[in-house]
């Protein structure tokens, strides 16, 4: 019998495979890596019995995300849809206490990017009446009477990116360091962090416990969730024309920025979304975001002419990675 004999030609092409599917693993971001690694979150084992072999373990999808079109102005979220989500309360602990157990204001959001570290904006690190950012709540889509499962972790470091300095507004980005780490699950994991400069698509999600007028006096006990459109450069600056070369924007919309929202008005983020995300779904891995921006400013809440401006994430992956895995890269 004669046997298979591979040409060169076939040889060359296996050797080409190997060397790119190396070359792929090598060279892939931690981020990258981990985003894989959280992805597997995603499921979990169940066992069920089978007749005549005993049991089988069988892998059940905790997905949340609800692929359906979002209605003008934003709408509810749904449990576990946003697992990365979290809200970020502010206060000051009783003098002479060493208690955690005081009423904090939930003023602003983040995203869980590990089980230590949430990211958030520079402006959400401290506030002037309420004291700094001292806990986060992750896994529930209401601040009061919160859903089971939900939990909360005190903020022992902030971090500010090391060029925000204000008047202006620019590196609006920060991490929070955890005290303990949080019980990853389906409902409480981590997001990606977007790499491509050049946004994905024409849309992206916002997501926030937020305004959801912008005469409301107080944010919203839900977790809100709206679509929003990418603003071109040109379109952005007409709409900040009066602010670029002031104290806030001195050198005009700089690449670090990305512009979100709806020109015609009626959808936005607004007071009390700082700090969240701008998050659009991974194609791969299944179940996955990838978060966009950061929630940082705005003019007006919804108003025509008015999109809000967010911290580009993915000016600022180096950054990240260097504080959140620094032995991993």
């Amino acid at each position: 019998m004669r046997g298979m004999r591979r040409s060169s030609e076939d040889y060359l092409l296996l050797v080409a495979v190997v060397i790119v599917c190396t070359w792929t693993n090598a060279t892939a971001r931690t981020s990258q890596r981990k985003c894989k690694e959280y992805a597997e979150l995603v499921t979990r084992e169940e066992v069920a019995p089978v007749l005549r072999m005993g049991v089988q373990t069988n892998l059940v999808s905790e997905c949340g995300i609800v692929e359906t079109p979002l209605i003008v102005g934003g709408v509810k979220a749904k449990s576990n849809e946003f697992p990365h989500m979290v809200a970020v309360g502010f206060g000051k602990p009783p003098e002479n206490s060493s208690s955690v157990d005081f009423e904090v204001s939930w003023e602003c959001g983040g995203s869980i990017i590990s089980e230590n570290f949430v990211l958030t904006a520079s402006h959400c690190l401290e506030s002037k009446d309420r004291g700094p950012a001292i806990r986060i709540r992750a896994g529930s889509t209401l601040l009061k009477d919160p859903e089971p499962g939900y939990q909360e972790r005190v903020v022992i470091e902030r971090i500010k990116h090391p060029n925000y300095t204000l008047p202006a507004r620019y590196n609006d980005i920060a991490l929070l360091r955890l005290e303990k780490p949080l019980e990853l699950s389906g409902a409480v994991r981590p997001a990606c962090l977007e790499i491509e400069h050049e946004p994905v698509g024409k849309v992206a999600i916002a997501s926030g416990f937020g305004k959801t007028a912008y005469d409301e006096a107080v944010g919203s006990n839900e977790l809100m969730k709206v679509q929003l459109n990418y603003i071109s450069k040109d379109d952005c600056e007409r709409s900040y024309k009066i602010d670029i070369g002031g104290r806030q924007l001195p050198s005009g919309l700089i690449p670090s920025l990305l512009c979100a929202g709806v020109m015609e008005g009626g959808k936005d983020t607004c007071q009390g979304d700082s700090g969240g995300p701008l998050q659009r779904v991974l194609s791969e891995p299944y179940c996955m975001y990838s978060l966009v921006g950061v929630t940082s400013f705005g003019k007006f809440c919804a108003f025509e002419n008015s999109p809000a401006m967010y911290s580009r994430v993915s000016s600022y992956v180096d950054w990240i990675e260097s504080v959140v895995w620094p032995g991993e890269l």
